[in-house]
C-alpha cells in the first residue's frame, strides 16, 4: 500500500511538471534582481491539496532545496484564473504559509519552513531603510531609521498596527526602529513613518479619542480643509501637508494629529464642535404615541406608501417618502417608531394626525324570534329595493316567495303590509308594526311576545362596536356528542364524547358613511337540538343566513321567511303493558309531530358618534327598562343587605302562582325586609293573605301600596303595550274587593280570620 502511494505521487509531481513545463533546475530567485524577458508563465491551481504536497511541488518548479518542520501540516486551497510568472509562484507560496503561521528562513542552500513565532529568533533577512522591498509575505527584519521623530514616540504610533506574532524595538541611542514582521505590513508601516518623520521644529504629535463621530469620516473633513488651509514652510516652498497629518485608528476611534501648535489648537477646535451626541429630534428615530388608533393596524397602512411611490420615481419625480424609511408598531404603548429623515417624519406626521382620530361607533339591538307556521305574523314594512317615495307614503316593494301566487303583491295590498313566508329582506321605519300593532322598539316586541307559546324568542343580543369592526355574539351551550362505544367481554362498556356548541351567533360588520347611512353585513346562525328519545345522540339542525343591506341610522332591518322544520316520532304507553309483544299495541300509540317554524331577525342600529350620544343610548334603555335599573342600583348600594331584594320578590312571586302561600309569605317579607316600600311585593303578599281569607292583613298591604304613591305599571291581560295597569289602581280594586267580602263575612257571622 505505501509503495502505491509514493508511486502515485511521483506521477502527479510529473504531470504537474510536464504540464506547466518548467525544468527542474530553474535558477534560484532572489529579492532585487530581475529576471530575463523571456520567463516562463504558469497557472497553479490547487483544490485542499496537502500542504506537504504543495511544497514539494515548489521545490520542483523553482528548484529550492526545503527542510519543513515537522509541525507544518494542513491543506492548501489557490484559485487562480490567470497565468503568473515562476517568481510570482515562490510569493504566493509564501502567502500560502503566512496564512498558515508559517514562513522560510534562508540557511545556507536550503530554506527551512517554520512557524512564524520561531522566526524572530532565527537567522532571517535583515533590510535597511526602503531599498530592495517587495511586499511579499516573508517574514525579515527592517532597521528604520528615524530624522526627526523619537523611536519611542514612533514606537507609540505603530505599535497597535502589527502583528501580536511581530516584534517592535525602539533604539533611542542610534535613533531606529527595529521591526520583525512581513514584507507587506512593514511597507505599509514605512508609508506612515514618511508621513510622521519629517521635519519640524514645533509640530506636536496627539492622540485625540471621539465620543461620537467617527473617526475616519472626521479625519477626511479635517484633511480636506487643512490641506489647502495651512501656510509653506519657509525653506524650499514645500507644501504644508509636509507639516500636518491627521491619520484615522477606527479600534479605538481615535485621531493622530501632528501639527504646529497653533494649527494643532485650531484642529482641536473643530474636532471639539464636531464630535457632539446629535441633539433630541434631530435624529432619525421618532416615537409617535398614538390615541386613537392601532399602531399594528396603522403601521401596515404608512408602510405602504413608499412602494406606492414607485410609479412616481419612474416618471421623474420625487418621491414624499423614500424607502428607507421604516415604521415599527409598539404594541405595548401603543406608538410608531419610525426611521425617517426630519422631512420624510413631517410628511409621516400629517398623514398619521389625519388617520388618528377618534372613530363612530354604533349600538346594535337584534331580536332574534321563531313563529309558528300556524301563526299569522303580519309586518310593516318599508321596502329598501327601488327606494321610497319623497313623503314617505309609498310601498315599494320587491322580494321573492315560494307559495302561489307569489305574496308579494298580495302583502302589498293588504294593509298593513306583510311579509311572505318565503326568504324577505326588508326596512321597518316609525316603529315595528305587527299584526296591525305599532311597537317603537324591539324592546317593546320582546315584552309583548315573551309570554306567547307559538313564539319562540330565540335571543335578544345588544352589543356596541366601532365603525368598520366585525360585532359577534353567540349565546348557546355545550352539548356532548356521542362518537364512539364498545363493549368488551370484561363487560366493560366505554363510551367517548365530543362536546360540540349548539348555540345561536349574529355576527354584524357596521360600515357608517359620510351621510350618516350604514351597510350592514349580517350573518346569523342558529343551531337547535332536534327532540328525540335517544337523549344520548342528539341531533342538531342549523339554519343560517348572510345579507348586506343599507339603512338609515335608527331604522330597524327585518330578515324574514328562515323556515325550519322538526318532525319528532312520539310514544305513548302503559308501562309494563305497552311492552307486550303485539298485544302491547293495545296499550299504546305513536304518532309524529311535524313543527315548522319561521325565524325573523329585527336588528336595529344606532349611531353613536361621542361619549354624549353613549349617555343617550343608555337613557333610552332606561326609559324602557321603567324603573328597574334604578332599583336595582338602590339596591345594590346597599352593602348591609346582602340579599337581593328582587330576585327574593320573583320567588315569592312563583310560590303564590304555584298555590304555595306559606313559602310564598316567607319570601316576599324578606324582600319587604330589604326595600319596604317595594309595590310589587306589598301587592304579592296581600294577595298570599287574601287567598289564605286573611282580608284584614291583606288591605293593610294593599293601602300601604296605595300610600306609597306609585307610578308604576303593568301589562294588561293581553300582554301589549297598548294596554297598561297602574299598580295604584290594582291596590284600589284589591282594597274594595276584600271591604266587600268582610262584610259578607260580617253578615254570615264568620269574619275575618285573625
Amino acid at each position: 500500500m505505501k509503495k502505491r502511494f509514493t508511486l502515485f505521487i511521483c506521477c502527479l509531481l510529473s504531470f504537474l511538471a510536464s504540464n506547466h513545463s518548467v525544468l527542474a533546475q530553474s535558477p534560484e530567485f532572489t529579492d532585487g534582481v530581475d529576471q530575463p524577458s523571456d520567463e516562463r508563465y504558469i497557472t497553479i491551481d490547487f483544490d485542499n491539496v496537502d500542504i506537504q504536497l504543495f511544497i514539494k511541488y515548489i521545490s520542483e518548479l523553482t528548484g529550492t532545496n526545503f527542510i519543513v518542520d515537522p509541525s507544518v501540516q494542513g491543506n492548501v486551497t489557490i484559485v487562480s484564473p490567470t497565468r503568473i510568472s515562476e517568481r510570482d509562484a515562490y510569493r504566493v507560496f509564501e502567502s500560502v504559509l503566512e496564512v498558515h503561521g508559517l514562513t522560510t528562513v534562508k540557511a545556507g542552500s536550503v530554506v527551512k519552513v517554520i512557524p512564524t513565532v520561531e522566526a524572530r529568533s532565527r537567522p532571517i533577512d535583515t533590510l535597511i531603510g526602503e531599498a530592495g522591498i517587495q511586499p511579499d509575505d516573508r517574514v525579515v527584519t527592517q532597521l528604520i531609521p528615524l530624522s526627526y521623530t523619537s523611536p519611542l514616540e514612533m514606537q507609540k504610533v505603530l505599535q497597535p498596527l502589527v502583528s501580536k506574532t511581530s516584534v517592535m524595538i525602539a533604539h533611542t541611542q542610534s535613533g531606529m526602529l527595529i521591526i520583525t514582521d512581513t514584507l507587506s505590513n512593514i511597507d505599509r508601516l514605512l508609508e506612515i513613518v514618511r508621513m510622521l518623520d519629517v521635519e519640524r521644529t514645533r509640530e506636536e504629535i496627539e492622540v485625540i479619542l471621539l465620543e461620537y463621530a467617527n473617526s475616519q469620516k472626521i479625519s477626511q473633513v479635517i484633511t480636506s480643509i487643512y490641506q489647502k488651509s495651512l501656510r509653506p514652510q519657509a525653506q524650499g516652498g514645500a507644501a504644508s501637508q509636509e507639516m500636518f497629518a491627521v491619520v484615522p485608528y477606527e479600534r479605538i476611534n481615535a485621531l493622530i494629529i501632528m501639527a504646529l501648535p497653533e494649527d494643532s489648537m485650531r484642529i482641536k477646535e473643530l474636532i471639539a464642535q464636531l464630535d457632539t451626541e446629535a441633539q433630541r429630534g434631530e435624529g432619525n428615530i421618532h416615537v409617535y404615541y398614538l390615541q386613537n388608533a392601532t399602531a399594528a393596524e396603522l403601521s401596515k397602512v404608512l408602510t405602504a406608501l413608499p412602494k406606492q411611490q414607485e410609479t412616481a420615481v419612474e416618471e421623474g419625480k420625487v418621491p414624499a417618502i423614500s424607502s428607507d424609511v421604516t415604521i415599527m408598531p409598539d404594541a405595548e404603548t401603543n406608538a410608531l417608531i419610525i426611521t425617517a429623515s426630519r422631512t420624510e417624519y413631517a410628511v409621516l406626521r400629517e398623514v398619521i394626525e389625519k388617520l388618528d382620530i377618534p372613530r363612530r361607533m354604533v349600538y346594535l339591538e337584534a331580536l332574534i324570534m321563531e313563529v309558528n307556521m300556524d301563526k299569522s305574523l303580519d309586518i310593516g314594512v318599508e321596502w329598501l329595493a327601488g327606494g321610497t317615495f319623497d313623503d314617505g307614503t309609498g310601498q315599494i316593494a320587491t322580494g321573492f316567495s315560494g307559495d302561489p301566487p307569489y305574496g308579494v303583491l298580495s302583502g302589498i295590498r293588504s294593509d298593513p303590509p306583510s311579509l311572505p313566508t318565503g326568504y324577505t329582506l326588508g326596512i321597518l321605519k316609525q316603529g315595528i308594526q305587527i299584526g296591525g300593532v305599532t311597537f317603537p322598539n324591539i324592546a317593546a316586541v320582546l315584552r309583548a311576545y315573551e309570554s306567547d307559546s307559538t313564539i319562540n324568542i330565540i335571543s335578544t343580543p345588544q352589543i356596541l362596536t366601532t365603525d368598520n369592526k366585525e360585532a359577534e355574539i353567540t349565546v348557546g351551550e355545550n352539548v356532548p356528542f356521542l362518537v364512539s362505544e364498545n363493549t368488551t367481554d370484561a363487560l366493560q362498556d366505554y363510551s367517548n364524547y365530543e362536546y360540540r356548541d349548539v348555540a345561536t351567533t349574529l355576527s354584524i360588520t357596521p360600515h357608517i358613511s359620510q351621510a350618516d347611512t350604514l351597510r350592514l353585513e349580517i350573518s346569523t346562525e342558529v343551531s337547535k337540538l332536534k327532540s328525540a328519545p335517544e337523549i344520548r345522540t342528539p341531533t342538531t339542525f342549523t339554519r343560517r343566513a348572510s345579507t348586506s343591506v343599507i339603512v338609515n341610522d335608527r331604522d330597524t332591518v327585518v330578515i324574514g321567511g328562515i323556515i325550519g322544520q322538526d318532525v319528532t316520532d312520539n310514544e305513548f304507553k302503559i308501562p309494563l303493558l305497552g311492552d307486550i309483544p303485539l298485544l302491547g299495541w293495545l296499550f299504546k300509540t305513536k304518532g309524529t309531530s311535524d313543527q315548522r317554524t319561521n325565524m325573523f331577525i329585527f336588528i336595529t342600529p344606532h349611531i353613536v358618534r361621542n361619549p354624549a350620544e353613549i349617555a343617550r343610548v343608555t337613557l333610552e334603555k332606561e326609559d324602557q327598562l321603567g324603573n328597574v335599573m334604578p332599583q336595582v342600583e338602590k339596591e345594590l348600594r346597599r352593602p348591609e343587605n346582602p340579599d337581593n331584594a328582587i330576585v327574593l320578590a320573583d320567588i315569592g312571586y312563583e310560590k303564590l302562582r304555584d298555590g304555595n302561600y306559606t313559602e310564598a309569605k316567607a319570601y316576599l317579607s324578606q324582600a319587604l325586609a330589604i326595600t319596604p316600600d317595594d309595590p310589587y311585593a306589598l301587592i304579592n303578599l296581600g294577595v298570599a293573605h287574601e287567598k289564605e281569607g286573611n282580608y284584614q292583613a291583606a288591605r293593610q298591604f294593599y293601602q300601604q301600596v296605595v300610600e306609597t304613591g306609585t307610578d308604576q305599571s303593568v301589562l294588561g291581560p293581553d300582554r301589549t303595550t297598548q294596554t297598561t295597569i297602574p299598580l295604584l289602581q290594582i291596590a284600589s280594586e284589591n282594597i274594595r274587593n276584600v271591604d266587600q267580602l268582610m262584610r259578607q263575612g260580617e253578615a254570615s257571622g264568620a269574619g275575618s280570620r285573625p
